[in-house]
């Protein structure tokens, strides 16, 4: 039933809570990139697995944090040498993944019953760099238009199911 997943949902609110503030009140690089190192990790590695899995031929990986272009912060990044029209969206989209483990690190803390221990904080603040990195950034969703002959085959299909030819 849906009611026994709300010690879950209970548990993610201070980890989301605190993604959101650091989200809107953190102003400094080295501040903002030593918080969010583990959730960059784990970005970056969702996207090398996923690339290794489809043959992306992944072919590096920084999760060192620097200043990119135009004064914005790169925290990371995995190269590959074979991305493809068929591998490009599930590379851009695999930090997705971030949510469901979040989720299983949750269920794994409330499943016999929840009590705070002195572990908790140390991990809401693991997941809430987790919660913050998990969506594609905007280079991912720029790779991810490669995938052009799959949005235009879920366009065509949507198109076919709600506007049937007579």
């Amino acid at each position: 039933m849906w009611w026994k997943q709300l010690p879950i949902l209970y548990y993610l609110i201070p980890p989301l809570l605190l993604a959101l503030f650091v989200r809107i009140k953190c102003r400094s690089f080295r501040l903002c990139a030593a918080f969010m190192f583990f959730g960059v990790f784990v970005h970056e590695t969702l996207h090398l697995v996923t690339g290794a899995v489809l043959g992306a031929r992944p072919v590096g990986m920084s999760v060192i944090p620097r200043r990119g272009q135009q004064g914005t912060m790169e925290l990371g990044s995995v190269c590959f040498s074979n991305i493809t029209w068929y591998n490009a969206l599930p590379l851009a989209i695999a930090p997705l993944f971030g949510l469901p483990l979040a989720a299983a690190v949750a269920y794994w803390r409330t499943m016999g019953g929840w009590t705070f221990l002195w572990i908790d904080p140390p991990i809401w603040i693991a997941l809430a760099s987790v919660l913050i990195s998990c969506w594609p950034s905007s280079t991912d969703w720029r790779i991810s238009l490669q995938s052009w002959p799959i949005y235009l085959g879920a366009v065509g299909y949507i198109a076919w199911l709600y506007f049937p030819i007579p």
